[in-house]
């Protein structure tokens, strides 16, 4: 989703935290407003970064002093709120709620970071505030095994030659408070949903089914596992590729974050009996959102809560050592066939979003350097490997520093891993991986990114299955295809008959012979020739939403040139400043 609360829940909390810890009265935040701008109304001032940045330097600074003063922690998350409401950050509901969310993690880390209050700030609202130290873009390296083998080329399998297939969900989302009836337009970062009012006007009324602008209901979920059951011949393991809840970040507990855990894994097994199905964890598992502190942090801010109850329910599909390394820091391998290996990521460890990385960012829970040791474990077993996770590495929510290595990997692995398949992006896209060398011109692998089951963002609903090649002796492993599969919100709420169908195929819509990553390199320079092309994509990149929408310019621009992990693609039918305006429309999730 285009998630306000990645960007103002931590710029409702965080920003009132880093760029609001105003631990006084409201009336003493009101006249250090007007010391420090007396000339200028405080909310027509807030707008300006210098007065975002000076606030918030002079606030931290106050922060830390207090902490050494033993101020209460509770006075502290009250001058915050009130700072939230002044500011008119997110509304009182929001603020109110928010902010206890928040403050144990924000405060602890404020407390443990060895950086200044200027640098903290550049941290929560750019570097205009200070060009300073950034311990989420410093560079690291870790050893890569030298002698990578020669590079051959990946052979077509025969004709008849068996197939597998996979069933992808990703960000399934379920709002447990999801209300038919109420309000789509709320005003809120989440509508649809109590304390939200029944709508006035019926266009805006929450469906039967689910909203477009909205989490799905219960019963939505229940009708996806339905009709999977009908179809469960078409597919033969499963990847859920994270985010569970839903995105109401502002008004979570841990309680309620295993709640759905459990819930959603029941589903699952009740509706997909022996299926093996192999999770990664999502920003929004935790509580608050995109909190996932690594191993080195213990004790009641540690994220055991939730990595010992998805050890629990997750252990029918996984072996001792998966369970270990899941309880450890939330990564782990499994085989799900004797030549296929699972490698699932816990990639909330690049998120940029996870305030823990303010403390150490470099290789957090050792899991690049393990998986380093599992790829050249299975490289020299023969073995293929598939990965899966949940943030996309390359995009703006994974750090570059974190990415950067990844891609190292990648390229040296390039001969075993055989698939990537990550969601959060909500959109149905991909990302192609180009050499790790000077010239950029040879592709090597191909990131699926897969279409959200929640509707929200104004989107349908949709999963994916992919063919594979099957289980043989010399099987490749390849991906052959995948097809994509959505929910007509708007038909199933006219009808009162939800209809799962298919979108479309990858070989069928694109012309593609195979998907090998050179295949969709060239489909981006078809694509960049052939607009209608393009626009096909286009559609079904928001899940066939809005048919008539164009794409063009800086939206093709930077559409295009988010399908590529490490190459730019040169637009010369946009200007500079409708790339940078498509690019302002693009956020977190």
């Amino acid at each position: 989703m285009k998630d306000r609360l990645t960007t103002t829940s931590l710029t409702a909390l965080i920003l009132c935290v880093s760029s609001g810890v105003l631990s006084l009265p409201l009336t003493l935040n009101q006249k250090l407003a007007s010391e420090i701008y007396p000339s200028s109304n405080i909310q027509d001032a807030a707008l300006g970064t210098s007065v975002f940045c000076d606030t918030c330097e002079w606030a931290v600074d106050k922060l830390q002093k207090m902490f050494e003063s033993n101020v209460s922690e509770d006075l502290i998350a009250k001058a915050i709120i009130e700072f939230c409401e002044l500011f008119k950050i997110e509304d009182e509901y929001i603020c109110s709620t928010i902010v206890p969310e928040f403050k144990d993690e924000v405060l602890y880390i404020f407390a443990h970071t060895f950086l200044s209050p200027r640098e903290i700030c550049a941290q929560v609202l750019g570097s205009d505030c200070a060009d300073s130290y950034d311990p989420f873009n410093q560079t690291w390296n870790l050893p890569i095994p030298p002698n990578k083998p020669p590079v051959k080329p990946v052979p077509s399998p025969q004709s008849g030659s068996p197939v597998n297939r996979i069933l992808q969900l990703s960000d399934i989302h379920w709002d447990i408070q999801y209300t038919p009836g109420l309000t789509t337009e709320c005003g809120e970062p989440l509508c649809c949903r109590p304390p939200n009012k029944k709508a006035t006007n019926p266009e805006d009324a929450a469906g039967i089914w689910g909203d477009s602008h909205c989490d799905p209901p219960y019963k939505t979920i229940v009708n996806l596992m339905e009709h999977l059951n009908k179809t469960a011949d078409q597919f033969d393991w499963v990847y859920v590729t994270g985010d569970l809840p839903a995105h109401n970040d502002w008004s979570q507990t841990r309680d309620n974050q295993t709640k759905v855990l459990v819930n959603i894994t029941k589903l699952i097994k009740t509706y997909l009996p022996g299926k093996p199905v192999y999770f990664t964890i999502g920003n929004h598992e935790s509580s608050p959102v995109n909190s996932f502190p690594p191993p080195f942090i213990t004790g009641e801010q540690s994220l055991s809560w939730f990595l010992d109850k998805a050890a629990e329910v997750w252990g029918e599909w996984l072996t001792d050592d998966a369970i270990k390394t899941l309880k450890k820091a939330g990564y782990y391998s499994v085989y799900v066939k004797p030549d296929l290996k699972v490698i699932s990521l816990q990639t909330n460890f690049c998120n940029s979003g996870n305030w823990w990385l303010l403390i150490n960012s470099t290789d957090p829970g050792d899991m690049l350097k393990w998986l380093i040791d599992e790829l050249l474990e299975s490289e020299k077993k023969g073995e293929k490997v598939h990965i899966i996770g949940h943030i996309p590495p390359g995009t703006q929510t994974c750090m570059e520093p974190w990415s950067t290595v990844y891609h190292h990997i990648i390229w040296r692995f390039e001969s075993t891993v055989i698939g990537q398949f990550l969601g959060h992006v909500h959109e149905d896209t991909f990302s192609v991986f180009f050499a790790d060398e000077e010239n950029t011109t040879r592709p090597i692998n191909v990131a699926y990114l897969s279409p959200s089951v929640t509707p929200v963002g104004g989107m349908n609903l949709g999963y994916r299955i992919y063919d594979i090649d099957g289980t043989y002796k010399g099987s490749t492993r390849a991906t052959l295809d995948h097809s994509t599969y959505i929910l007509n919100i708007t038909d199933a709420n006219l009808t009162n008959k939800p209809k799962w169908t298919l979108e479309y195929s990858a070989k069928d819509a694109y012309n593609m012979t195979s998907l090998l990553p050179v295949d969709w390199a060239n489909l981006i320079e078809t694509f960049i020739k052939e607009d209608s092309l393009f626009q096909k994509y286009y559609h079904y990149h928001f899940k066939n939403i809005s048919p008539n929408d164009q794409c063009t310019k800086g939206c093709k621009c930077g559409t295009l040139n988010d399908l590529t992990f490490n190459k730019t693609i040169d637009c010369q039918q946009a200007t500079q400043e409708e790339i940078f305006a498509y690019m302002s429309t693009q956020h977190n999730c």
